[in-house]
């Protein structure tokens, strides 16, 4: 199998280049259906509800990069609601027909955006929890993903972030991972990274640690975390109620 190597020009041509890879044909069935990525996603599910006290009384959450919305069922049952966002309207076809099949139409919905952290976005709708799994790897600045997403948490909501830790060594999943065009990330991430954007972003109450070691189909094999980072309630950079 082939790889080109493309030279990226800042911004754009991820977003593009993630499009067009979640966008092909089978990879949204492929993905939703491999016990793999299915035992993965209910290990990221019960640790995010270890972290954070869902309710489903009254916990409006929003999954982004949400993609197949396999993530985002392993919380489901736990929210009043969950909006999925995502750049790939197969991926969001694929969501909401398995939100229909598994019993969960009520609860969960969707919008194909690329999110910017614009005035009026999403409705100027605020949430108590803000997840994202397994897609920071693919952003090229996870410090603007990461200030925009602090943007639509109310005061004292939670930022859950879960994606591949740094290597101590370079690894083989780090070399198949430079081949890909729609990974900005290639080497995952530190402690240290992940703290200094959040504390950059405004998020207090800083915590990360180890999830879990996942193999890949196709040979990956990397270590995965889960960060959080809590909003302010004394934030004022938006604390009207809308």
């Amino acid at each position: 199998m082939s790889h080109s190597h493309h030279h990226h020009a800042p911004g754009q041509d991820y977003v593009e280049a993630n499009k067009a890879y979640f966008n092909a044909t089978d990879y949204a069935i492929k993905y939703d259906d491999d016990p793999l990525f299915v035992e993965f996603a209910s290990t990221v599910g019960a640790a995010m509800r270890e972290v954070y006290p869902f309710d489903p009384s009254s916990t409006a959450a929003l999954d982004f990069a949400c993609g197949t919305g396999l993530s985002t069922r392993s919380y489901t049952p736990y929210v009043k609601s969950v909006l999925g966002v995502d750049i790939s309207e197969k991926m969001l076809d694929q969501y909401k027909k398995q939100a229909e099949t598994k019993g969960f139409a009520d609860k969960m919905s969707c919008v194909c955006i690329e999110l910017k952290g614009a005035a009026g976005e999403l409705d100027n709708a605020k949430f108590d929890v803000i997840t994202c799994s397994m897609a920071y790897h693919h952003f090229e600045s996870i410090k603007d993903i990461t200030s925009m997403l602090v943007k639509f948490l109310k005061p004292n909501g939670m930022l859950l972030i879960v994606d591949i830790e740094a290597p101590s060594s370079h690894t083989r999943a780090t070399q198949e991972m430079e081949k890909l065009d729609h990974v900005a990330h290639h080497h995952g991430f530190a402690v240290d990274e992940i703290k200094k954007t959040f504390e950059g972003a405004g998020l207090v109450s800083f915590d990360m640690k180890h999830l879990t070691h996942v193999k890949f189909p196709g040979g990956f094999e990397v270590d995965t975390f889960l960060a959080k980072g809590v909003k302010p309630a004394d934030n004022n950079e938006d604390c009207r109620h809308i």
